[in-house]
């Protein structure tokens, strides 16, 4: 009896365990299921974010080529812009230079301060405008400059020319010391008597026409015959004229070396008591004591730092 139950319960129990088993079959083979079913959506997954690195990568390869591509712009279009920049420079440099060295004629040809002034004014507003660290020493260099010549004592160009000039005009209207009388007609009385008394009364009127007596108020007055007296004014004036040309050209010891001339003429040859004559004398002394020439009257400091930029090799004049 015992042994039956004993029996009755192993097979209970065996048929529990196997039921227990084919539970956990059944839940095994549902969980491979699941785990297959899983893993097909992991291997999908894993293709799908393949086929996303993959254009991931595709497309950062094409940034990478794009982006050397406009790294390689970049480099080309900063190239080209300092090669137009530098070529901007040079431009500039080029205008400046022209700039002074008119005005540098303009000082050395003319004397005309002024001018340069206004020239090396014009530059330096330039360069401030630009404002550009490269063009500072030569900005500087322009300002000394226009100090310096601020301070030179700027000579009366116009002025003296124009006094030259009315007295090139007034040469005409002045007296000789000597001026030469008309020729005198004598007049003719009728010759009477015999043969010889009219020669001899011819003879005599032939010789009061080749003879003439004038008074003469100076010992050393010179005179002049009428085309002589002529080219005397020419000369004069011709004088007067070279004295303003060394003066446009600053030739102080020419231009008073014209004028002390021309007034030695004027003292030897012309009436010194007449008004005229007298302003004249006056003029010339006035004009003889001027200055005209410019002492250190040049743009050497400007032209020096021109020359001294890196991309000017060269500064012709000066």
């Amino acid at each position: 009896m015992v042994s039956v139950i004993a029996l009755v319960a192993v097979l209970a129990l065996a048929w529990n365990t196997l039921d227990r088993l084919q539970d956990m079959e059944l839940q095994l083979a549902r969980r491979i299921g699941e785990f297959d079913a899983a893993g097909r959506e992991a291997r999908n997954a894993v293709r799908d974010v393949n086929a996303i690195l993959n254009d991931l990568t595709t497309r950062l390869t094409a940034l990478e080529n794009r982006a050397q591509e406009a790294q390689s712009e970049q480099l080309a279009l900063a190239a080209m812009y300092q090669e137009l920049a530098r070529s901007q420079d040079e431009r500039v440099v080029a205008d400046i230079e022209q700039t002074l060295l008119l005005a540098q004629q303009q000082l050395r040809l003319a004397g005309n301060v002024r001018a340069a002034l206004i020239a090396l004014e014009a530059a330096e507003a330039r360069l401030a405008r630009l404002g550009k660290p490269q063009f500072a020493g030569l900005k500087e260099a322009i300002g000394r400059d226009i100090a310096r010549l601020k301070l030179l004592p700027a000579a009366d160009v116009a002025g003296i020319n124009a006094r030259l000039d009315v007295l090139v005009q007034s040469v005409d209207r002045l007296r000789l010391a000597v001026e030469p009388s008309p020729p005198h007609s004598p007049k003719v009385q009728p010759i009477t008597g015999d043969r010889w008394q009219r020669l001899w009364q011819g003879t005599l009127d032939e010789l009061k026409q080749l003879i003439r007596v004038e008074r003469l108020d100076r010992q050393d007055a010179a005179l002049l015959p009428p085309e002589q007296a002529w080219f005397l004014r020419e000369n004069l004036k011709l004088r007067l004229l070279a004295a303003r040309l060394a003066m446009l050209n600053r030739d102080e010891a020419t231009y008073r070396a014209d004028l002390g001339k021309a007034q030695a003429w004027i003292e030897r040859y012309f009436d010194t008591q007449d008004p005229l004559t007298q302003g004249l004398l006056t003029s010339l002394k006035e004009l003889a004591a001027l200055p005209v020439a410019q002492q250190e009257a040049d743009l050497s400091e400007s032209l020096k730092a021109l020359r001294s930029m890196p991309f000017k090799t060269e500064v012709t004049g000066g």
